[in-house]
C-alpha cells in the first residue's frame, strides 16, 4: 500500500475544495497515472466533496480527502463530519437523493458511473462518515503478439524460444489452423514457413488479403528455397521480410523488431492524416449574424484528443447553438467527438416543432450516451443554445459550465446547470429564457478556458483576468473582443493543456 496525499478542506468550502482539488491533480500527474482515470478522481471528488457543501444537514466543519494505491487498485477516501448519508444504496443513485441535478453537483448516478466500487461507513457519535471510491488499475499493455506457422513442432518449438522473452507466441501447424487463429485473435505479426502441406505460406497470405481484420497484418516468410520464383511470388504479395533457413536468433528478433516498428510508424501515420482530417472538420465556426443576432467564436486546439464541437442549424425563426465538450486527450476521442457531431447533427433536424427544443436535444443526447455502446465511452458536456427572431435566447446545459452575462456592471454566471449526458435513464433538462438589453453579452464558453491553470493560484489569476476582460471589451465589435479574451488565455494559460472555445452572443444593432 503506498498512500499517495493526503489534503484536508478546513473549513470546508467550496473554495478549500476547489484547491485540494487541484493538489489531487498535480499529485496524480506526479506520479503519471492515466489522465482519464485522473479525471475520473477529480471528477467524483468534486461532486461528492461540493454536494456536501451545498447540501448536507447539518453541513461538515471539515472534509478530508486521501488517495491511495493498494495492490491491484486506486483508492480515494473522503471523509466528513456533516450528514450521514449512504451513496452505495440502490434507491439513493435512483432518486439522486441529496444531491440536485445541476451542474455544481451532477449527482450520485455521476459518481456510481465513474467507479468500479464504492463502500460507505457510517460515523460514530465523534467519528467521521467515510466513502471510499475504488478504480482497478490497468493492466500494463501487453507484449505484441506473434503467430507462429510451421509444420515442423521442432521448428516452431526453437524460433517461439527465440522470441517468447519479448513477445506473446502463438503456434499454428497449418495454414488452415492459422488462419482459423488469425479470425478469432488479435495477432500482431505472422511468421510463416512458406512450404507446408495443404495451406502453405503463401495461401494463406493470400486468404489474409481477402479479410478486412488481416489485411495489413505484418507478415514474415521463412524458407529453405531461396530461389528468384519464391521471392517473387513472396513480394508480390507484400510480405514484410523474407528469412531463409536455417535462422539463428539474431536475426529472426532483428526482423520481428524491425517489421513491427515499421508497421506501427505506417499506422501512427495513418492515425495522425485522419486525426488532423477530423480536427479540420470539428475546427468551430458560426455566422457572424443570424436572425437578428451577432455571433463569434475563437478557438485554441491541442491538437489532439476529443476537443470542443461547435454545430449550429438555422430555422425558420431561429438559430440552434451547440457547444460540446468531449472529454479525453488520445487519439480515439477525437473520433468519438466526429461521432457525436454527427449524431448532434441528426438530432438538430428533428426539433423544429418542439416547445423547448434545447431541453429535449439535451434529454435524447443523455439517453444515446447511455445506451449507444460507442457513444457511451466518452464523458461530455453539452450548452444548447436557441436564438429566435423575437430577441428570446434560451439555454440548457448538461454538465456543461454556466454561462456568463456580460453587463455594464460585470460578468455574472447564470443560474443554469443540468446532469452529465449518459449517467442516468430519462434526464431532464431546464431551459433558462431571457431578453438581452442592447449593450449586453452571453458568452458561453468550454471549461478548458479555466482548467488551462498549472496550479490553483494560476487559475485564479486566469480566472480573474478572462472575467476583467469579458467585461472590458464589451464595446469592441464582437470577433474582436472574442480574440482579445483569448489572447489573455494565451497568456496566462497553458493552451497545450486542454482545448479551449468561447462564443460571444449579443443582440444586432440593427434591432436597436
Amino acid at each position: 500500500m503506498v498512500s499517495i496525499v493526503k489534503h484536508e478542506c478546513r473549513p470546508a468550502t467550496l473554495k478549500n475544495i476547489s484547491t485540494a482539488r487541484t493538489t489531487v491533480k498535480s499529485i496524480l500527474e506526479s506520479k503519471n497515472v492515466p489522465e482519464s482515470l485522473i479525471n475520473k478522481i477529480q471528477l467524483c471528488f468534486s461532486e461528492a466533496a461540493a454536494n456536501l457543501v451545498e447540501h448536507a444537514d447539518p453541513q461538515p466543519t471539515y472534509i478530508s480527502v486521501s488517495i491511495e494505491c493498494v495492490n491491484d487498485s486506486w483508492k480515494l477516501h473522503l471523509e466528513d463530519d456533516g450528514q450521514s448519508w449512504n451513496p452505495t444504496l440502490p434507491d439513493r443513485v435512483q432518486s439522486l437523493d441529496t444531491f440536485e441535478e445541476k451542474e455544481g453537483g451532477r449527482g450520485l448516478a455521476l459518481i456510481q458511473s465513474l467507479t468500479d466500487e464504492m463502500e460507505y461507513v457510517v460515523r460514530s457519535t465523534f467519528g467521521a462518515n467515510r466513502l471510499t471510491l475504488k478504480w482497478q488499475i490497468q493492466k500494463e499493455h501487453e507484449k505484441p503478439r506473434i503467430l507462429i506457422v510451421d509444420d515442423d513442432e521442432c521448428q516452431r518449438r526453437l524460433y517461439g524460444a527465440y522470441l517468447r522473452e519479448h513477445y506473446n507466441i502463438t503456434e499454428a501447424s497449418s495454414g488452415e489452423q492459422a488462419l482459423e487463429m488469425l479470425e478469432k485473435n488479435d495477432i500482431d505479426l505472422v511468421i510463416s514457413d512458406i512450404r507446408m502441406p495443404g495451406m502453405d505460406g503463401l495461401s494463406l497470405k493470400k486468404a489474409l488479403h481477402k479479410q478486412t481484420n488481416t489485411l495489413i497484418t505484418p507478415f514474415i516468410f521463412l524458407t529453405f528455397a531461396d530461389n528468384a520464383e519464391t521471392r517473387s511470388n513472396a513480394a508480390g504479395l507484400g510480405i514484410d521480410d523474407y528469412l531463409v533457413k536455417p535462422i539463428c536468433k539474431a536475426d529472426l528478433l532483428n526482423s520481428a523488431n524491425r517489421v513491427l516498428q515499421r508497421s506501427n510508424q505506417i499506422y501512427q501515420q495513418l492515425t495522425d492524416k485522419v486525426n488532423k482530417r477530423i480536427t479540420s472538420a470539428l475546427s468551430p465556426s458560426l455566422p457572424h449574424q443570424a436572425h437578428g443576432w451577432e455571433l463569434a467564436v475563437a478557438n485554441r486546439n491541442t491538437g489532439i484528443g476529443g476537443g470542443d464541437v461547435v454545430l449550429f442549424r438555422e430555422g425558420a425563426d431561429r438559430i440552434m447553438i451547440n457547444l460540446v465538450d468531449v472529454m479525453g486527450h488520445d487519439v480515439a476521442a477525437k473520433f468519438f467527438s466526429y461521432a457525436f457531431g454527427g449524431y448532434l447533427r441528426g438530432l438538430m433536424y428533428h426539433l423544429d416543432d418542439v416547445p423547448s427544443p434545447c431541453a429535449t436535444l439535451l434529454s435524447r443526447l443523455s439517453d444515446s450516451a447511455l445506451e449507444d455502446g460507442l457513444l457511451s465511452q466518452v464523458i461530455l458536456t453539452c450548452c444548447s443554445t436557441v436564438l429566435r427572431d423575437d430577441g428570446n435566447i434560451e439555454l440548457a446545459s448538461a454538465g456543461h459550465p454556466a454561462p456568463f452575462k456580460v453587463t455594464k456592471q460585470g460578468a455574472a454566471l447564470l443560474d443554469l446547470g443540468g446532469i452529465l449526458p449518459g449517467v442516468i435513464y430519462g434526464a431532464e433538462y431546464d431551459t433558462l429564457s431571457m431578453k438581452l438589453d442592447v449593450g449586453e453579452r452571453i458568452v458561453i464558453y468550454t471549461d478548458g478556458l479555466f482548467e488551462a491553470a498549472e496550479d490553483d493560484q494560476s487559475r485564479k489569476v486566469l480566472e480573474a483576468k478572462v472575467i476583467e476582460n469579458l467585461q472590458a471589451t464589451l464595446d469592441l465589435p464582437l470577433q474582436t473582443a472574442a480574440e482579445e479574451i483569448m489572447h489573455t488565455f494565451d497568456l496566462h494559460g497553458d493552451r497545450n493543456r486542454d482545448d479551449a472555445t468561447i462564443i460571444l452572443i449579443q443582440r444586432g444593432q440593427a434591432e436597436d
